[in-house]
């Protein structure tokens, strides 16, 4: 009689020197040839039989070797952790008449006679749901005991950038990545991409930082003092601020919403524009009927207004106040731009030195007899490549630097063209638009209200029939009340010493 053996434990770091021992001695005492071991180093409880190697080259073995007629196994619980798995290995090789031994159980599937035997059967089952059970427990009582150590702030692996495991246990500020995760969220607030922030701490810190890793820092409360553990919420030390937290979130959140809309009927007014009558207005555009307008929900109202004027004019209005606020917040924007791209170039100027002494070092070999001359040169190929990519790089880099130095020496547009963007932007400072027959109300921070008049719908036409470059130049706010920013100040104040 020729048997195979199946052995296993759970994790990589145990020894199966033990059970190779037991598993010779079970088939001696059997009376059994045993001609092959076959071992696994997995976690019962998580596999099936069918996604282990051993088990598999077990039954590959067993289907080329008809007279393979038992199979040995130290505990059931080697077989699996899972009442149904074990049944199914069980009835799999019932059915074609192979015999399975249990060491620690003292038996066996089949009988002498080959008839299955119930004993054992209803004893598999059993054991099967025990072992079942008992991962459970133990999955439980480790769950419970991490959730114990969790209340105490305890359990954790210091695996969080920032952080390290004090001698209590619990989490303490790493002084050394501390500036570095500072720097990361300082960044990030100023709607900086993750590529941007990736060099900049590389140039800053030496070190490189994934994009997708960047994001997880950002997002993880714990930098702002919140350890979540399940449902619970641990204070832990602050990194930064709550509020800084927040408005990095919402600058990668915001950029996340925006990156791939294609809306190209984006209503920056939505929900806070309404027509002089009560009613709701809604946008219009037929492009091939050279339709773009809102007009009234009532149909027999029939007021409407052209809608990219109307756009164009909240634009400016929000410009003109939103000006001496975002000044400074837009230059430092551009600052940052200009330092992550001298950080690439910085990087990318390395990369040019080694390419070159990668040349020199291809040359010498070549003079050297190492390479032959077709090997020469298509080394040599692939680093002009590469070093012609680098400098085409370093010259886009670099005009975009110019190009930002340009803009810090001029008047700065603080919004953005995209109108899901500029929708976001304004989304605080503009309150609601009333569009009345003659005139435009637009209220902005809800005490500063702008009345404009209403444009001549010919002249937009004319206008629109201009090449793109050359429409509205000299469109100003056409305003009912031309009162100045600086005399309404003066107005209040003198109204409030009065």
């Amino acid at each position: 009689m020729k048997a195979v053996a199946y052995i296993r434990v759970s994790t990589q770091d145990q020894s199966l020197e033990r059970q190779y021992e037991d598993i010779r001695k079970f088939s001696f005492e059997k009376g059994i040839k045993l001609v092959e071991i076959f071992e696994d180093k997995i976690s019962g409880f998580k596999t099936k039989t069918d996604d282990r190697e051993g088990f598999k080259k077990m039954e590959k073995f067993i289907e080329d070797n008809k007279d393979i007629q038992h199979i040995l196994v130290l505990e059931i619980s080697r077989l699996g952790r899972k009442n149904n798995d074990i049944q199914n290995v069980v009835e799999k090789y019932i059915e074609k008449g192979i015999n399975i031994h249990i060491k620690d159980l003292n038996i066996s599937t089949l009988e002498d006679s080959g008839e299955r035997s119930i004993a054992s059967e209803m004893m598999i089952s059993l054991l099967g749901v025990i072992a079942s059970n008992e991962s459970r427990l133990l999955s439980s009582r480790i769950s419970s005991g991490k959730m114990s150590r969790a209340r105490r702030n305890l359990a954790f692996g210091g695996k969080i950038i920032g952080y390290k495991k004090g001698e209590d246990g619990k989490p303490i500020i790493d002084e050394k990545e501390a500036p570095l995760i500072e720097r990361i969220f300082e960044l990030a607030s100023k709607d900086l991409g993750m590529r941007n922030i990736s060099t900049i701490i590389e140039s800053e810190f030496g070190k490189k930082i994934a994009g997708g890793t960047l994001s997880g820092i950002i997002r993880n409360t714990f930098h702002k003092g919140e350890r979540r553990y399940n449902d619970l919420i641990l204070e832990v030390p602050a990194i930064v601020s709550k509020e800084l937290w927040e408005k990095a979130n919402e600058s990668i959140n915001s950029r996340k919403k925006f990156k791939s809309r294609t809306n190209i009927h984006t209503n920056i007014v939505q929900g806070k524009i309404k027509c002089i009558c009560g009613n709701t207005m809604h946008q219009k555009v037929i492009p091939k009927a050279r339709i773009d307008i809102f007009i009234c929900k009532d149909t027999n109202c029939k007021n409407s207004i052209n809608r990219p004027w109307l756009f164009r004019m909240v634009k400016k209005v929000v410009e003109r106040h939103a000006k001496k606020t975002k000044e400074k917040e837009v230059r430092e924007k551009f600052k940052l731009l200009i330092s992550s791209n001298k950080a690439k170039i910085n990087l990318s100027l390395k990369e040019l030195k080694k390419l070159e002494k990668k040349r020199k070092r291809a040359r010498d070999l070549y003079l050297e007899s190492e390479f032959t001359k077709v090997e020469y040169l298509e080394i040599k190929a692939e680093i002009e490549a590469e070093f012609s990519k680098r400098q085409k790089g370093i010259r886009t880099l670099e005009n975009s630097v110019k190009s930002s130095e340009m803009a810090l020496k001029n008047n700065i547009n603080h919004f953005s063209d995209n109108l899901e963007l500029f929708k976001s932007e304004i989304k605080d400072i503009l309150k609601h638009v009333i569009i009345d027959r003659d005139w435009v109300l637009i209220n902005i921070f809800g005490w500063r209200v702008y009345e404009l008049k209403k444009p001549n719908s010919i002249k937009l036409g004319w206008e629109a029939r201009k090449p793109e470059s050359e429409r509205y130049k000299n469109e100003e706010l056409p305003l009912k009340k031309g009162i100045s920013d600086e005399d309404l100040e003066l107005m209040i104040n003198d109204y409030l010493r009065s």
